[in-house]
């Protein structure tokens, strides 16, 4: 009972919605601290999401969840109460976000795949909010360079310098479209975005591909 109880909760296409909801918004919303807020919560609710299907530990659903029940805490108090919600501590709380789930969704699928010693839809969808947390991580840390640099990341100049625009650069670059509307300025930008460019396409290539051509249809009880 309880290993088809665990089966049937291993379903990532929530955790994906809720990934690809964070950055549609991120790059639609208007800039403002509860667009920030708001983005956040959604990648937090992703983050419950896919512990719900990795289900790890106990003990590791504890600590992820009082790490996201923080980070929406001091969000929200930052909003409620400030004029603002700081930039740093919105790019840090995404990388901080995606490197807690990035690895626990890496164990949910490594387990799913043994114990059912195939690969489904789920399995699937979860590799792919793999490939969509990279992106938010990139861009995140396109957004950590300019800070520190104090300099503007893009060579158009440093209006372009916001979220939505570093997420929408990661989304072309991760992908290879390279449209060039926008370029990095500095050497560490640029060799940011090439090392983007080729993990997307590796993990693409690799193991995207090995999940599709492995993909196999659920069979029916009995």
């Amino acid at each position: 009972m309880t290993e088809i109880r665990e089966i049937g909760k291993e379903r990532y296409g929530l955790a994906l919605t809720l990934i690809l909801a964070s950055m549609v918004f991120i790059m639609a919303a208007p800039k403002g601290r509860w667009a920030d807020v708001i983005a956040l919560t959604l990648q937090s609710f992703a983050l419950f999401a896919s512990l719900r299907a990795a289900q790890p530990s106990i003990n590791l659903r504890v600590i992820c969840g009082v790490l996201i029940s923080l980070v929406m805490v001091a969000a929200w108090t930052q909003a409620s109460f400030g004029a603002s919600v700081d930039s740093g501590f919105v790019h840090i709380a995404t990388v901080a976000l995606v490197l807690i789930a990035a690895p626990v969704i890496t164990w949910g699928i490594v387990r799913q795949v043994r114990e059912r010693g195939s690969i489904t839809v789920h399995t699937m969808m979860g590799v792919l909010c793999l490939y969509l947390l990279m992106s938010l991580a990139f861009a995140s840390g396109f957004a950590a360079v300019s800070q520190v640099d104090g300099k503007p990341f893009f060579e158009q100049g440093g209006g372009w310098d916001s979220i939505n625009n570093y997420l929408y650069f990661s989304l072309t670059t991760i992908t290879t479209m390279g449209l060039g509307d926008l370029t990095p300025n500095t050497d560490l930008g640029r060799s940011l975005t090439a090392a983007e460019a080729l993990i997307g396409q590796i993990y693409l290539v690799t193991v995207v591909a090995v999940i599709v051509a492995n993909l196999k249809p659920r069979r029916p009880n009995g």
